[in-house]
């Protein structure tokens, strides 16, 4: 076997020829635009996943056509219609797909769940949207389902990818015997499900998506198939997005991001989805797959981030030597670009480390073949930004919300300027109202709230999408985000401060994990701030101390460092958002102990009530 051999089995062939974006004749909804792939192309590959062995496995686009098929023939069989509500609660893999297009095929509307989602928080979800079936991935999954069964009785079917267990409930089935039962369907009926593929309205609902419900009770976001479909032929074409292109997925399904990026923007193009087997094997996952498009929550590049820097402390003296200058002529490179000066001082001499080191770190991340790299569903710190745009990887931020089908604003490949979100999507119109809010008017815009219709008129109040969000516009359209206009504190002197920007600041620091500014109302503003564990592990060896964090999390050197951290934070703003006095709490924030969202916000709410006692003495004497 050549080389050559071994490269065009390692990576998937390039079409020779390829369409850009969603093309007419994908159709009006995202089951119109399968059934097209599975019809015209049903020997391409469409999803890989990796089997309990480590080969990789393949689905076509046939053999998908044909799943989504018989689950939503087999979804009719069970007695469940159109317009009735799906549930899908479980990782990413390809019975989630199947899922969400067989329930979608069958004309069913589905609400994704998170996985890490509570009993308490799955009964609240699947009650509020009267769900009547729920797929999930695992026994376990199901067990947790089951504790909650009695405070649901809309809900009549549970389907587990894991195998049956009829025997011990019969509202239980397993995803085979289902998909089974769909196929005899077919044979008795071929057209039957073709038949609701046709009856699908386009304006219709075509899942409810629930927001992260930071501020109160999560709100069902109902989202159209007009909606998907006018999104990704919007958001795809500006960066050449089309067949043969090849997405990772590892951040959650139910978020609107992850779903739409790597999930229905495949289907819509007729790209590649391959599953990574969670999070914690992104960094063996992602050299496999290496994909041509690459979404990523801020945390997640901070980390790829330190792994690049914890394997350079590994090399010899003379590789971190050339690196450190491989880095610095980049980030002076850039500096130079955004500051509109000549070229840099060495000319060549960035291109030829590029070519040799930064070709070598982008190959071993598994990012070599990107072409488009995002960040997006939080707040991301201009610093790591031009950091990856310095060794050659030139992440693009992206703006967008639930009730907006996901992308709103993006900085475009060649056109970025750090520390913005970026330009409006064609078709999307975004302006800032008086009181600095951002509103958003598209075909990408929700139908509204679930069963809300007060919140309903509130989002959409004058024909405009009202985002929540706090911004401002450049001269050039770009758009700059400072914050959550709930989020806003207003201190004793009358003072405005939006928290979020000083909140990134701070989780840009060495050794901080989380931080919630605290003022409202109050004479200066204080920080509760958290230790990122992995970070305080590599301290710890450095400095040779012992100890969990807990107990590090007191120790007067660590204080030290994060005093340090929160005076270079200060250095850079006005007086008045200057944090006078914080508190490193004796652990990290976690979403089983109800203070993160399921989307890794912080519940302020939470925080406030939960640790008031060391805020008042953040105050005391004062």
């Amino acid at each position: 076997m050549d080389v050559f051999t071994t490269l065009r089995r390692s990576v998937p062939r390039r079409l020779a020829t390829r369409r850009i974006g969603v093309p007419p004749e994908q159709g009006a909804t995202i089951v119109d635009a399968l059934v097209a792939n599975g019809t015209r192309h049903p020997e391409r590959t469409a999803m890989r996943h990796r089997e309990a062995s480590g080969e990789w496995m393949s689905t076509t686009w046939g053999q998908y056509l044909l799943g989504v098929r018989q689950v939503a023939a087999g979804l009719a069989e069970l007695g469940v219609g159109p317009g009735e509500r799906v549930a899908i609660l479980g990782a990413n893999r390809p019975e989630w797909h199947l899922a969400d297009l067989g329930a979608m095929a069958n004309g069913c509307v589905t609400v994704p769940l998170y996985p890490t989602s509570s009993g308490e928080q799955i009964a609240y979800l699947c009650g509020h949207a009267h769900v009547v079936a729920c797929f999930v991935d695992s026994h376990a999954q199901l067990g947790r389902l089951l504790e909650v069964r009695d405070q649901l009785p809309a809900l009549r079917h549970l389907v587990v990818a894991e195998g049956a267990r009829r025997a011990a409930d019969d509202a239980v089935v397993g995803l085979d015997e289902l998909r089974a039962a769909g196929a005899d369907r077919l044979l008795a009926d071929p057209a039957a499900v073709d038949a609701r593929i046709q009856q699908i309205d386009p304006a219709g609902v075509a899942t409810v998506v629930y927001t992260s419900g930071t501020t109160g009770p999560p709100k069902g976001t109902m989202i159209s198939h007009a909606n998907i479909m006018w999104t990704l032929r919007a958001t795809t074409p500006p960066y050449g997005i089309g067949e043969g292109d090849r997405w990772l997925s590892f951040l959650p399904l139910s978020h609107i991001a992850e779903r739409m990026m790597s999930e229905l923007a495949p289907i819509g193009v007729g790209g590649e989805t391959w599953f990574a087997r969670s999070l914690s094997t992104l960094a063996e996952d992602l050299p496999a797959c290496r994909p041509t498009v690459f979404l990523a929550v801020p945390r997640v590049w901070q980390k790829l981030r330190e792994r690049v820097e914890d394997a350079l402390q590994k090399q010899p003296p003379a590789v971190r030597a050339a690196f450190a200058r491989y880095e610095a002529l980049g980030l002076r490179k850039l500096a130079d670009h955004e500051d509109g000066a000549g070229p840099p001082q060495i000319p060549g001499l960035y291109e030829t480390l590029d070519r040799t080191l930064g070709s070598s770190l982008r190959r071993q991340i598994g990012l070599d073949q990107a072409r488009v790299l995002v960040a997006a569903a939080a707040p991301s710190h201009p610093d790591l930004i031009r950091w990856f745009h310095a060794v050659g990887l030139p992440i693009l931020d992206l703006y967008g919300q639930t009730e907006g089908c996901g992308p709103t604003t993006a900085n475009r490949i060649g056109n970025v300027r750090i520390g913005t979100v970026g330009v409006p999507f064609p078709g999307m119109e975004v302006r800032v109202a008086d009181d600095g809010e951002v509103l958003l008017r598209g075909g990408n815009v929700c139908l509204g709230y679930l069963d809300d219709p007060g919140g309903t008129a509130a989002l959409l109040e004058g024909g405009w999408m009202h985002t929540g969000d706090l911004g401002a516009l450049d001269e050039d359209g770009f758009l700059r985000i400072v914050g959550r206009k709930k989020d806003l504190i207003i201190t004793a002197a009358g003072k405005n401060v939006s928290p979020q920007g000083i909140e990134t600041d701070l989780r840009n620091q060495p050794l901080i994990s989380e931080a919630i500014v605290i003022g409202e109302g109050r004479r200066y503003l204080t920080a509760l701030i958290t230790l990122d564990p992995e970070e305080l592990t590599r301290w710890a060896e450095a400095h040779h101390r012992l100890g969990d964090v807990e107990a590090l999390s007191a120790d007067p050197d660590v204080l030290a460092e994060v005093q340090a951290a929160v005076d270079v934070v200060n250095a850079r703003r006005s007086h008045a958002e200057h944090i006078r006095r914080f508190q490193v709490l004796s652990r990290d924030l976690t979403g089983a102990a109800g203070e993160l969202t399921p989307t890794m916000k912080v519940k302020r709410a939470v925080i406030y009530d939960r640790y008031r006692d060391v805020i008042d003495e953040l105050y005391a004497g004062t």
